[in-house]
């Protein structure tokens, strides 16, 4: 079909299909890179990824749909496949693929100073900036305002549980307690850092209201309801706020920012 008559809306021919694991690797083979300008044969992809020629034979026929991790990264590094590519190919094949993870931000990080200015932008409204440990690494004077002495503190965990200002502020502080002891199982159970975990466990094993909660064995994933009461603790005035969690995109180091929106 020429390209004048697909633009005067001629019908394809060929009907489009969703991406496959045998399409996939097929295709790529085929494909000329700066290791291998003709491409490859199956027999070459075989003997470079330390596979039989059967088993390729069968990845790209689709007899074999879900391949391991070991295969899989020898695929993307033969084939050269870029970042995105190897996430392709791992969910083509149902697997979850293992990624590098980029370096938390810390307070003394330069990237702090450029979030800070991003923090500021935001008020009224609260607004902090965490690492995926749960610390705080920067926020704004609304956010330290509402929330006395969590920045300083620096863990949200510990601080809702071990600063008796938090009971304060915290309007309904039973059930955020609840919430954040089951959120943070559900971090526990993926995050990286056993070490950091264990010790925060440790920490807030010697309070009463942590143990109960966390003997419950509730989990969370985010909130259900985004809003979240809190009190004044200058006035007394009790305010409500609409949490959103948004993880940084920008280049640099791995941050989430928290901004709590206030009515106008």
């Amino acid at each position: 079909m020429s390209l004048a008559d697909n633009e005067l809306g001629a019908e394809p021919t060929d009907e489009l299909r969703a991406p496959t694991l045998a399409e996939f690797v097929r295709e790529r083979r085929g494909r000329a890179t700066a290791g291998n300008p003709a491409g490859l044969t199956r027999k070459q992809l075989a003997e470079a990824t330390h596979a039989s020629l059967g088993y390729i034979a069968k990845i790209e026929q689709g007899e074999a749909l879900n391949p391991g991790p070991a295969i899989l990264d020898s695929l993307a590094a033969v084939l050269e496949l870029d970042v995105a590519e190897r996430i392709h190919l791992y969910h083509l094949a149902q697997q979850r693929p293992v990624t590098c993870q980029p370096r938390a931000l810390r307070r003394d990080d330069p990237a702090a100073g450029t979030v800070r200015t991003l923090l500021d932008a935001l008020l009224p409204h609260l607004a902090a900036a965490l690492d995926n440990g749960w610390n705080i690494v920067a926020s704004n004077a609304a956010f330290d305002e509402a929330l006395p002495g969590l920045a300083r503190n620096g863990h949200v965990l510990h601080w809702m549980f071990t600063d008796p200002r938090a009971r304060i502020v915290v309007e309904e502080w039973e059930r955020e307690a609840r919430l954040m002891a089951g959120r943070f199982r559900a971090y526990a159970a993926e995050a990286l850092d056993r070490e950091g975990i264990d010790r925060v466990l440790r920490e807030l094993g010697e309070q009463a209201d942590f143990r109960r909660l966390w003997t419950e064995g509730h989990v969370r994933i985010g909130r259900r309801d985004p809003g979240f009461t809190l009190r004044n603790p200058g006035t007394g005035k009790v305010f409500d706020v609409r949490v959103q969690r948004y993880r940084g995109t920008a280049p640099g180091p791995a941050h989430q920012l928290f901004v709590g929106l206030v009515a106008g």
